[in-house]
C-alpha cells in the first residue's frame, strides 16, 4: 500500500479561505440585485401621484425622473409622450420593461460573477493543495537513490550486479 500523503493544515485554511470568498461575493452581490427594482419603484410612484394630481408640471418632472433609468428606445419613447394621464401610463409601462430588463442583466452579472470568482477558487485550491513537501527528484541529490550521498548503504554492493 502507497503512504498517504498528509496535507498540512495552512493548505486547507486556504483553500477553505478560497471558498469561503465565493461565499462572501455572493452574499454582497445579492445586496445589489434589487438595486434596478428599487429605483423602478421609486420612480413609478412618482408617475402615479403626477397622473393623480393632474398637475403638467408634476408631469413633466416626474417624466425626467424617469429619463435616466431607461435605456435608448426608452428615452426615444418617453421624448414622444405628452405630459397628462395617458402620457403617465405609457411612461409607467417603458418604466417597468426598462426596469425588468436592467433587472436581468444585473442578476445575470451576479451569476457570472459569482462562477468566474468560483472557479478562480477551485483552482486556487487545487493548486495549493497539488503543492507537496516532496524531496528533489534528480537521483544525484537524493540519498535514497543515490548511494554515494547515503552513508549507511555500501557503495560497492549498489555497483554490484
Amino acid at each position: 500500500m502507497a503512504a498517504r500523503e498528509r496535507i498540512s493544515g495552512q493548505r486547507i485554511g486556504m483553500l477553505l479561505t478560497g471558498f469561503l470568498m465565493i461565499t462572501l461575493i455572493g452574499v454582497f452581490a445579492t445586496y445589489a440585485s434589487p438595486i434596478p427594482g428599487m429605483r423602478g419603484v421609486i420612480v413609478e410612484t412618482q408617475i402615479a401621484q403626477a397622473a393623480a394630481s393632474g398637475d403638467a408640471a408634476m408631469m413633466r418632472a416626474a417624466l425626467v425622473a424617469t429619463k435616466p433609468l431607461l435605456g435608448v428606445n426608452g428615452q426615444k419613447t418617453l421624448a414622444t409622450l405628452a405630459p397628462n394621464p395617458a402620457g403617465m401610463a405609457q411612461a409607467a409601462i417603458v418604466l417597468n420593461h426598462a426596469t425588468l430588463q436592467a433587472s436581468d442583466l444585473v442578476s445575470y452579472r451576479i451569476r457570472l460573477m459569482v462562477i468566474v470568482i468560483g472557479v478562480l477558487a477551485a483552482a486556487f485550491g487545487i493548486a495549493v493543495l497539488g503543492i507537496r513537501d516532496t524531496g528533489p527528484i534528480n537521483p544525484t541529490l537524493n540519498p535514497t537513490l543515490n548511494p554515494t550521498l547515503n552513508p549507511a548503504v555500501d557503495p560497492n554492493e549498489a555497483t554490484r550486479p
